[in-house]
């Protein structure tokens, strides 16, 4: 499932791709990263209790007792705490301090001591700062960095032996698409794989590609739940806007037996990029 898009332009120059993911990231709605993380925190630990992305990824990554575990926007730990039961260490690295304390909690209600907390961005730090690790993960957490290849560059000098990040799939948004159309607002696409799998061939690093099979966040545990996380990736309602909202989710979610809605997409949304490093 590897894409790999014609190198040159319509111009016949080279393809800038940090350039285009730049500009497609500089499109999306700006806002405060860490805030809006601490805002979400609570009600996001109780979404990600019905999600099976983490232990979908967690299976992928390649772990030796002896190993150590840079964790690039970790959250609120779904992916920290099964690393650090199979490694030596995990150095645990986000932005939110209300995510962190979520995991530094869970690390203690289940006695483990050995991942390390640092509160800050990856891009506010140098690799010296962080050190070299055997294993880099950055799930679900470089989507958003407007001038990623010198993140992807940094994390490749800091793993000694794999590297794992999760990135949108192609039409990564067609669900919220479909809200922002309701509502008469503009609707933009996250900047997909396929951009930082140029990069990565540019910077001469020949990675594998496979997609995750998960139903993340596709489940809400009612209509309130659904209205929730719409909120959160398209901006606040109005109640008019709820009731169209809501009169639309009826039409187009799944009840399901336990009572829980889903929704089904038609694409893999998350893309796994993987590396050995040689």
């Amino acid at each position: 499932m590897v894409n790999f898009i014609t190198p040159l332009d319509k111009t016949g120059n080279k393809r800038d791709w940090n350039s285009l993911w730049k500009e497609a990231v500089g499109k999306l709605p700006q806002k405060d990263k860490s805030k809006s993380w601490d805002k979400i925190a609570p009600k996001f630990d109780q979404w990600m209790k019905k999600d099976d992305y983490p232990q979908e990824l967690v299976n992928k990554i390649k772990i030796k007792n002896r190993d150590t575990i840079l964790d690039i926007g970790c959250g609120n730990g779904v992916i920290t705490i099964p690393l650090a039961k199979k490694a030596k260490s995990v150095t645990a690295l986000d932005s939110s301090a209300k995510m962190l304390d979520i995991l530094q909690k869970k690390a203690l209600s289940e006695n483990i001591s050995n991942i390390n907390i640092i509160n800050k961005n990856i891009e506010d730090m140098s690799a010296h700062e962080i050190g070299v690790h055997d294993i880099v993960v950055a799930s679900r957490s470089l989507n958003g960095i407007a001038d990623i290849k010198p993140e992807l560059e940094k994390i490749n000098e800091i793993a000694r032996k794999y590297v794992y990040i999760t990135l949108w799939g192609v039409n990564n948004r067609e669900f919220e698409s479909e809200i922002a159309d309701l509502l008469g607002r503009k609707s933009y696409q996250h900047p997909d794989y396929t951009i930082v799998l140029n990069i990565l061939q540019d910077m001469g690093i020949h990675a594998d590609v496979e997609p995750l099979q998960s139903n993340t966040r596709n489940y809400y545990s009612n209509m309130d739940d659904a209205l929730d996380r719409i909120q959160w990736r398209v901006g606040d309602l109005n109640e008019d806007e709820k009731i169209l909202v809501k009169n639309h989710l009826q039409k187009v979610l799944n009840k399901n037996l336990d009572g829980s809605l889903s929704y089904s997409r038609s694409n893999s949304k998350w893309i796994l990029i993987l590396w050995k490093k040689s």
